[in-house]
């Protein structure tokens, strides 16, 4: 059933156009299908374009109007912003934060790991564990484990900043290839490895400059926020990102970043992610980098 909403004269008889239709001087939510009809003399201008996004139909009804007066000029204004607006939602749009793990937390202090398939554990066998889960057990803490394989720093970063994490939390950051990113199709969030895209355009469009722009912003952002919380921290890289010179500092400047180049003792099961032995020796390494930090 469709819902239509007129915008007429305030003083203007609607029910000479339309019998049925009803009259809106309030605003409702929820409003059931049918035809209804309001005018800026009865809501303000802010109400009438939310309630408009309950609807699929806007029309805008001239009689009773002086086409000459400023209110008409006004309504017509609003009608053509409101017809040019994506009314009555039929298009779930994801959320940008999609792991449900950040609403939630213990009363007690947490290990969170925010990363990609080399923190999630791609390769690794069942009861082989990660490098989180080392640290959890080294650090007795109990860990959260946001991850999700092929994602970009962006989509951690967004996690990480919208998660409930606390002051006497610990927070392992792991840092992705710079060449992944996150880009929004209209209707949700697609994380894309540039080198195995075949979008030309998407890919000769963005430099290297670019991508390690996008990518520090992000870091020198989400450190400020993890400092500004007042929790420990580590943000490490899981593999060689064979950086160029002009940007190694730029990483190496925060006493809390851990590289664990050299650690890959052995792969796991894709031969492309670290084994159970890497995964033991990274936890190792951020276990006495957050150690020494706190010292």
């Amino acid at each position: 059933m469709q819902k239509i909403l007129y915008i007429t004269e305030s003083t203007f008889d609607f029910s000479q156009v339309n019998p049925n239709s009803k009259l809106i001087n309030e605003y409702k939510e929820n409003l059931p299908s049918g035809t209804y009809h309001v005018s800026l003399g009865d809501l303000p201008v802010d109400q009438i374009i939310r309630l408009s996004f309950q609807f699929n139909v806007i029309k805008l009804e001239v009689q009773g109007f002086d086409l000459a007066s400023t209110i008409y000029k006004e309504s017509l204004t609003l009608y053509q912003y409101l017809s040019k607006q994506d009314t009555m939602h039929t298009v779930d749009i994801q959320q940008f934060t999609t792991h449900h793990g950040i609403d939630t937390r213990l009363d007690q202090p947490m290990l969170w790991v925010f990363g990609c398939s080399h923190s999630h554990g791609v390769g690794l066998l069942p009861g082989e564990l990660t490098y989180g889960h080392w640290l959890s057990k080294h650090l007795e803490l109990p860990l959260k484990l946001i991850t999700k394989p092929g994602s970009s720093l962006a989509w951690s970063y967004r996690h990480l900043l919208n998660s409930c994490i606390q002051k006497n939390d610990t927070v392992v950051w792991q840092l992705t290839t710079p060449g992944r990113v996150s880009r929004f199709n209209g209707k949700h969030v697609e994380e894309i490895v540039l080198s195995s895209s075949s979008d030309r355009k998407l890919i000769d469009s963005i430099t290297n400059e670019q991508l390690y722009f996008n990518q520090l912003s992000l870091i020198n952002t989400g450190v400020k926020f993890l400092q500004s919380v007042g929790c420990k921290f580590v943000i490490t890289s899981i593999i060689d990102f064979s950086l160029d010179y002009n940007y190694i500092a730029e990483y190496v400047k925060y006493p809390e970043y851990c590289s664990n180049y050299g650690l890959h003792l052995d792969y796991g099961t894709d031969g492309a992610h670290a084994g159970p032995l890497s995964h033991k020796a990274i936890a190792q390494r951020i276990l006495n980098h957050v150690q020494l930090l706190n010292e």
